[in-house]
């Protein structure tokens, strides 16, 4: 016999759900099982339906990823809201945000509110809960920074797991989130510690150059530059579909860079500790990419980090002209370009 419970949700799986408009890329995709939850507890009780499906995934804002085929697993579809305040004294603010709030919603109201150290990572695309499994970054800030603790369901034990910062195992791009087999870990809120006092990140050079002059500079003065930066290189998906970043920028040795640097005077890098990072974007730019479009897909015309769809494109033509790129790249500068999208369907 099924519990009310269980029934419930295994009415609630629908079948063959196209997955277009769940993912900023625009592309053609669809799932072959779709399960909506809408609280932690209806989560808890599709543990055992869950674990029926081996192949599953979990979708969030599907601003960080690419489908170049149909999905022939499970999709969770989770939405959990809420924004509750934790602990707070005169110096600082914990949030226990749910992990299916709007990023950039989330930015603007804290900075709004006086908490502040988000106003670099502003008009990011996707959810809360996508931000510590690619730990977001923008502008010389990352959003481990912040992170006090991420909250989720282990969707193998159906525990729920509560991870410190240092348990997310966090660097560039990275985290155990991201590393683990897809579809093991569910987050369903995340814990940030937001100071009311401003500390200002302006070591990113064109923030740098812009505030120069200026004699006081505020956490919105910070979060309005950010905005306008963001909007006038990078292209909104709703207008020209695209996934933000799609490439890291390659982080090479001292001696990599300086033989990079004898054959390209103007090569363009920074300090990443005892090596250097390079801007991958003017990478793919000197390779002769930028504005380049195929298939109905393209490197955009002003910021070559990102891949756009021009039109009623597939994903598979989008990852054609990522592994192009790659491969030029390889050919010119004798570095890897790793992909920052996840790539679902063509490992």
């Amino acid at each position: 016999m099924l519990n009310n419970g269980l029934r419930k949700v295994l009415s609630n799986i629908q079948e063959f759900v196209e997955l277009r408009s769940l993912n900023t890329f625009n592309v053609k995709s669809k799932a072959r099982f779709f399960l909506q939850l809408n609280s932690v507890d209806e989560v808890i009780g599709s543990i055992e339906t869950i674990q029926q499906h081996p192949k599953r995934m979990v979708l969030g804002g599907g601003s960080n990823l690419l489908f170049v085929q149909d999905y022939q697993g499970l999709i969770i579809y989770p939405q959990l809201f809420g924004i509750k305040t934790v602990h707070e004294d005169e110096e600082s603010i914990c949030l226990a945000v749910g992990a299916s709030e709007n990023w950039h919603d989330l930015v603007t109201s804290t900075c709004q509110q006086g908490y502040y150290g988000l106003e670099n990572l502003a008009l990011i695309p996707g959810t809360v809960g996508a931000s510590p499994v690619q730990n977001i970054g923008a502008y010389g800030v990352e959003i481990k920074s912040f992170i006090s603790r991420v909250d989720a369901v282990d969707l193998d034990s159906g525990e729920i797991k509560h991870f410190t910062n240092d348990e997310c195992q966090f660097a560039y791009r990275d985290s155990i989130f991201k590393q683990s087999k897809v579809g093991r870990f569910l987050i369903t809120q995340v814990l940030l510690t937001l100071s009311k006092r401003p500390r200002l990140e302006l070591n990113y050079q064109p923030l740098k150059d812009y505030f120069a002059t200026k004699k006081q500079v505020t956490p919105q003065d910070v979060y309005d530059k950010v905005c306008e930066v963001r909007q006038e290189k990078l292209p909104d998906p709703k207008e020209l579909p695209n996934a933000g970043s799609f490439f890291k920028n390659p982080v090479v040795s001292v001696a990599e860079y300086n033989s990079l640097k004898t054959q390209f005077p103007d090569i363009v890098a920074y300090p990443n500790g005892e090596d250097y990072k390079l801007a991958a974007g003017w990478m793919i730019e000197k390779a002769g990419f930028k504005g380049f479009v195929d298939n109905k897909v393209g490197v955009h015309k002003k910021q070559a980090l990102v891949l756009v769809n021009h039109g009623d494109s597939l994903g598979d033509n989008v990852l054609k002209l990522a592994n192009k790129v790659r491969q030029s790249i390889k050919t010119l500068f004798q570095v890897d370009l790793e992909v920052e999208v996840r790539v679902i369907g063509g490992e």
